[in-house]
């Protein structure tokens, strides 16, 4: 059984006034940040759904996939309004995707008024996003990985800094927007080179294995995996298999990229 929307139409005559480009305009930065953030594709579907219901027009429908959506408003009363998004890189950072439910469920709910929530999905649109603060979380996750998984301290700090590293270079190349694939790899190849020259000078500071295992793990398409999982029990099934599609070729670029690093330093 679909879900009813039905119930949000109850706030019909107080956005019978709206400005329906303003709504469609809303769901669609809303449905875009979303996506790019790594929301699962169903959870964008209904989000704007639920938005676009709220013009009580005849039809409001939005189609929803891993790279891109398609959103329409029609009725006899208006011309009709059809946008097209596609999203060209992906990435994840869940806070963005809690903010916009909330601000989603105050728009439903009429706790907030429609230009209200436009101006704060604008808002987080527009706020950058320090790229010290991804280095360093970068570092952090690395670090805490090689103790979580029985390392000493010195393969903690040898972990943090080639996740440092790794964190460097692909920023970098997500400023040059090079493929997923070519960032996701280089990356891995700089924590191979580094932990493996490190330790190949002083083996004394730790195992190799565990170092790297450490250091690749925010580089792990944990997400991807399970959205693909979500998308496929919502009977999303080319979302699904598109985004578990993803996750392989992400875990295979890692896994190129740690063997040529490896075979550099031999």
């Amino acid at each position: 059984m679909g879900i009813d929307y039905s119930q949000y139409k109850i706030r019909y005559k107080e956005i019978r006034q709206m400005d329906y480009k303003l709504l469609l305009d809303t769901a669609v930065m809303a449905g875009e940040l979303m996506l790019a953030n790594g929301a699962e594709t169903y959870r964008v579907e209904d989000t704007m759904q639920r938005m676009l219901e709220l013009s009580g027009l005849k039809t409001a429908e939005a189609f929803v996939m891993v790279t891109g959506f398609l959103v329409t408003l029609d009725d006899p009363s208006i011309q009709s309004m059809t946008v097209t998004r596609r999203i060209h890189s992906r990435g994840t950072n869940l806070s963005i995707i809690d903010e916009i439910n909330s601000i989603s469920r105050g728009l439903c709910s009429g706790e907030l008024e429609l230009k209200e929530a436009f101006r704060q999905i604008k808002k987080l649109k527009k706020e950058p996003h320090p790229p010290q603060a991804f280095l360093l979380a970068n570092a952090g996750v690395a670090a805490a990985f090689a103790l979580t998984y029985g390392g000493t301290w010195q393969e903690a700090f040898v972990a943090g800094v080639a996740g440092f590293f790794m964190a460097i270079c692909l920023y970098l190349c997500n400023r040059m927007k090079l493929p997923a694939f070519f960032g996701i790899l280089l990356s891995a190849v700089v924590i191979s080179l580094f932990a493996g020259g490190l330790l190949k000078f002083l083996p004394i500071i730790g195992n190799l294995d565990s170092i790297i295992i450490a250091a690749i793990m925010p580089l792990v398409p944990g997400v991807a995996i399970t959205n693909a999982v979500f998308d496929t029990l919502h009977g999303d099934y080319i979302s699904g298999s598109a985004r578990m599609m993803e996750a392989f070729v992400v875990a295979a670029s890692v896994a190129m990229g740690i063997v040529i690093g490896l075979r550099f330093i031999q």
